[in-house]
């Protein structure tokens, strides 16, 4: 006691406390206690890093996604707190669905008050000697959607850029024609950038209305209107030509099939003509009128290629049956001919932008449809939604039946999933891309841009391609990979490498110059009375420049050619072995298992200096006694047991640390870059696989028969009733040619096969 008191002396306590003071010297003591008391109720192993919203603070196991603007799914207590937390929060704005990420950017739509303008100022991106151009005659009234070809300005028959779909129209009101052209995805930015730089556009900056832009879409239907407004990327110039974005506003569907007249016709219900109340979509009316009396009566067939015809259609959602139901079959097709300029012309409507505004605004969702359903008894027939669509007819123009025949349905964005469903319960099956491949293969056609060598669309295609396989091969372990080099002679089997084929066979060849493949018709007619011994060589220029020839193979034996086969010239042999046949026999050629020719170079050598030391001189008699002594190692006629074991488990350990070093750093390339990583491991694998030998072979002679071309498609064809492939040949290599008749192997089989040969002038269509 006497102690404390002789504290209370020495320290004497204060009879008031500064607050400001007292917090200022504990105000990081202070924020731990805070922290410390803040956490106290949530689990082990979550910290708060700051201000928690109203959901954060309850349990993990109470917590749910619709608490963020649902007030009723927080707990009674907690109710009050968090309608003052959440009724200040604002929604995030994000695109409903995966869709919206990966749509395709494929639709430029170019006005402007002179057609003829648009066609110069357009002309030196076609080329007119492989096929129509924006000024093809039948195409500028409108009533056929045709094909072209691009290319780069004054660059044919180098700089392929990519196939388009072109349609034009011409406005009722103003007179202004519009061009429509159609895209693929993979070369959008590529054409969008030449036609910037040909027509002299700019983008325009649109000004936006802002009591709109603070609005938050309530639906799918408002979203995608909210897009349609701020989205359309508009270029213009000062001759008064301008330029659409209209990639995220309007759906194609593709009917393959000679049916597709026929499911078509049940699942579009046309309007009537006492069912429209505006005055502007009362020009339907012919072409519906055609639709309902004369599209029965003929097939895709008979029609022209690129027949356009407009119609005014219902939502397909009134008209859809409850399962799905097998169109109805018609007697039989009409024996007149048709006559197109009797046909309703096409309307320019579908491109008039509130046309489609209007239709989905007055789309019905799906809960009022279902309110009216309940308080009729009648099914619902009609609504305020009159949707304007575009019917393509496609046809190949052969005169036969082929799978590439259909029709294609153009529709404004926002019906696409209705349109879908609807074509579903017409019983049209929905296929991918492997199977549109397939039908034109059937269709003896080649697929954009995966089967183009030419153009950068095609060569990203081959190097993405490329880069899955290489990868997909290494992964394999040691023992499971396929040698292709030793076992098979295939020097790329994961590409094509059609620049260097095409070197291989030029007598004087340049680096620089790109392989390009000749798509006229005239030179390809030409080429093919060569072949046949009908007509003289092509001339000199062309024999000795890189051009690849577009060829079909059908195999005359078994076999069925894939993707990446090789296409070989029969040697003289091969023709001397068919003679020797008798009746109904086949020739097998097999492809010999590789040696290394520097190996056995040097093993010759060896050879060679062992003989000159074995026959010396033959009067010469050595006395030497060591000279025919041979070293012998004590381990091998002792050997220790022990010792080789420990011997071979050190040798395992080192493989295996050098097997681990190679996987990190082979992760550590491909984390860094990929494409860099999968060159690195191809240069790994061809050291494995005798890069030097590889490396002194020309491509050309890489196996055993002349290598003359490539197959970038091939199956077995329904159509043909055997293997049938198409791919690409050098020009130049076609002179080791003999009756038409090739040699295709598959880059894993060691056998050849024989195939018949002959030229492709289809073009490349999307």
């Amino acid at each position: 006691m006497e102690g404390s008191e002789e504290d209370d002396d020495r320290y004497p306590r204060p009879r008031g406390v500064n607050v400001i003071h007292f917090v200022k010297e504990r105000v990081r003591q202070i924020a731990e206690l805070i922290q410390a008391v803040d956490n106290r109720i949530l689990i082990s192993g979550e910290v708060s890093k700051g201000p928690r919203t109203a959901v954060q603070r309850l349990p993990r196991h109470m917590r749910r996604r619709a608490m963020s603007y649902n007030i009723k799914r927080f707990p009674r207590m907690q109710r009050r707190f968090a309608f003052s937390a959440v009724s200040a929060s604002k929604r995030r704005q994000k695109p409903p669905s995966r869709f919206w990420r990966r749509r395709p950017r494929n639709l430029l739509l170019i006005i402007g008050t002179s057609q003829a303008a648009i066609i110069e100022l357009l002309h030196n991106i076609c080329a007119p000697e492989i096929g129509p151009t924006f000024a093809f005659k039948t195409a500028l009234d409108g009533r056929f959607e045709m094909s072209v070809m691009l290319y780069e300005p004054r660059k044919y028959p180098r700089g392929f850029i990519a196939p388009a779909r072109f349609l034009w129209s011409k406005h009722r009101t103003d007179e202004k024609y519009t061009l429509a052209v159609w895209i693929h995805p993979s070369s959008y930015k590529n054409v969008l950038s030449r036609f910037t730089d040909l027509l002299k556009l700019r983008k325009k900056d649109q000004a936006m209305d802002l009591n709109n832009v603070d609005k938050i879409p309530c639906s799918i239907d408002e979203w995608r209107l909210h897009n349609l407004e701020i989205k359309t990327d508009v270029y213009v110039n000062d001759e008064d030509v301008k330029l659409l974005d209209l990639s995220d506003q309007v759906v194609r569907f593709r009917l393959y099939g000679p049916k597709s007249f026929e499911i078509l016709r049940e699942v579009l219900a046309v309007v009537e003509e006492n069912e429209l109340e505006d005055s502007k979509l009362k020009e339907f009316i012919s072409s519906n009128q055609w639709w309902k009396n004369e599209c029965s009566k003929h097939s895709p067939g008979e029609l022209p290629d690129g027949f356009v015809v407009s119609l005014l259609v219902e939502d397909p959602r009134l008209s859809r049956p409850l399962r799905k139901t097998k169109p109805t079959e018609t007697n039989g097709y009409s024996t007149k001919s048709l006559n197109i300029d009797s046909l309703p012309p096409p309307l320019d409507n579908f491109w008039n932008f509130e046309i489609r505004r209007k239709a989905l605004e007055k789309k019905l969702t799906e809960t009022d449809l279902q309110k009216i359903r309940n308080t009729q008894l009648q099914p619902v027939k009609t609504s305020a939604a009159k949707i304007p669509i575009l019917v393509i007819v496609r046809n190949t123009g052969t005169g036969t039946t082929s799978p590439f025949i259909g029709l294609d349905l153009i529709i404004p964005s926002g019906f696409g999933l209705e349109f879908w469903l609807a074509l579903q319960y017409g019983t049209a099956r929905s296929i991918g891309l492997k199977d549109q491949k397939f039908l034109e293969l059937e269709s003896s056609r080649f697929n954009f841009p995966a089967d183009v060598p030419d153009c950068d669309a095609g060569l990203n295609e081959f190097k993405e391609e490329y880069i899955n396989l290489q990868e997909k091969y290494l992964r394999c372990p040691h023992n499971r990979r396929i040698k292709y080099w030793s076992s098979l002679s295939i020097k790329y089997p994961f590409t094509f490498q059609f620049s260097e084929l095409s070197h291989d066979w030029l007598e004087n060849s340049s680096d620089e110059d790109a392989a390009y493949v000749i798509r006229d018709r005239r030179t390809l007619l030409s080429i093919e009375k060569w072949l046949i011994g009908r007509g003289p060589m092509p001339e000199k220029s062309l024999m000795n420049s890189a051009a690849l020839v577009p060829v079909s193979l059908v195999s005359t034996t078994l076999g069925r050619p894939q993707r990446f086969a090789l296409i070989c010239a029969p040697i003289d042999e091969d023709f001397m072995s068919v003679t020797k046949l008798s009746k109904g026999e086949s020739v097998q050629i097999i492809e010999q298992p590789r040696t290394n020719a520097l190996k056995s170079s040097a093993d010759n050598e060896e050879n060679k200096e062992g003989q000159r030391n074995e026959i010396g001189l033959e009067d010469f008699i050595s006395l030497d006694v060591t000279a025919n002594e041979k070293h012998i190692s004590l381990n091998s006629l002792f050997p220790d047991k022990e010792m080789l074991r420990k011997r071979k488990m050190k040798e395992k350990k080192k493989e295996k640390r050098e097997k681990a070093k190679a996987a990190k750093r082979l992760k550590r390339n491909m984390d860094n870059d990929l494409c860099t990583s999968t060159f690195k491991q191809l240069t790994s694998s061809r050291e494995e696989l005798k890069k030097d030998e590889v490396e002194l072979i020309k491509y050309s002679n890489s196996c055993s028969r002349p290598i003359i071309g490539r197959i970038v498609r091939g199956d077995y064809s329904f159509v043909h009733g055997r293997g049938f492939a198409i791919g690409y040949c050098c020009l130049p290599a076609l002179k080791q040619l003999r009756h038409g008749i090739v040699l295709f192997r598959n880059v894993t089989s060691r056998c050849y096969n024989s195939a018949r040969i002959t030229l492709l002038k289809n073009q490349v269509d999307l």
